[in-house]
């Protein structure tokens, strides 16, 4: 089983959109979608008169910007994807973690409403899969006062441990982690915080190098970061010790 975390970069790109799902209908068993969508939020954000704030590459959620993440990431951008992969003859199953309690979190201190994973319905996701289904969640989930935002990395990467998945893939617009002046094919645990705390890796990088290491601590077989060209095979492979 594998599950693809797509940025929302990406979806605003209709070549994107329509590798995707030539990618995804060659695939078999249909894998988990997990998307993002914060350059949406940043945008209407910005509208509205709000600066969007990150804490090494996480948003900081007041209400009105859960607010906007609600509306765009469960609403607009979860519902445009699940109808695109439906006219393209997909299954596609749209949903956020807070539908079902499918995915539970924990409070983010000093982030406002941003929640990080705790406890993912792993069972009702197999089931899915298992009847031929294309489950596509929004990074929104539920905690103790209600909805919160989750970097969709981190979503990605629970639903991965939870299961647990052969693979977890998180698409981004670059081939991989680039260090220097190229793309490194692998990457290993413990060379992840020493290039965050050198600057190289930095932004909403961290949290995917991160979250790729946080899955395979929990039984995951593979995590890759890599772009749609490399999502069969590519882009850079995180290894961890041990």
């Amino acid at each position: 089983m594998r599950v693809i975390k797509i940025g929302g970069h990406e979806l605003d790109q209709p070549a994107f959109l329509e590798g995707l799902i030539a990618a995804l209908k060659e695939l078999s068993p249909m894998p988990i979608l997990v998307h993002g969508g914060g350059k949406a939020v940043s945008a209407w954000q910005q509208r509205i008169g709000l600066t969007p704030r990150y804490v090494e590459g996480l948003r900081v959620t007041d209400e009105e910007t859960l607010e906007l993440a609600v509306m765009i990431l469960a609403g607009l951008t979860n519902k445009t994807l699940v109808a695109a992969l439906a006219r393209a003859g997909l299954p596609a199953l749209g949903l956020c973690g807070a539908d079902l309690g499918l995915v539970r979190v924990r409070p983010v201190p000093h982030l406002g409403r941003v929640g990080m994973p705790v406890e993912v319905d792993a069972g009702r996701l197999r089931r899915w899969v298992a009847e031929g289904l294309l489950p596509v969640i929004a990074p929104i989930g539920l905690g103790p006062e209600g909805l919160y935002n989750v970097n969709a990395d981190q979503m990605a990467a629970a639903v991965a441990a939870a299961l647990p998945a052969d693979e977890l893939v998180l698409l981004t617009d670059v081939p991989g982690v680039q260090v220097g002046d190229s793309i490194r094919s692998s990457l290993h645990a413990g060379e992840v915080e020493a290039l965050i705390a050198a600057g190289v890796i930095r932004g909403g990088m961290i949290p995917k190098v991160r979250s790729a290491l946080g899955a395979l601590a929990a039984g995951v077989r593979r995590a890759r970061i890599t772009n749609l060209a490399g999502l069969r095979e590519g882009g850079t492979e995180i290894i961890q010790e041990g």
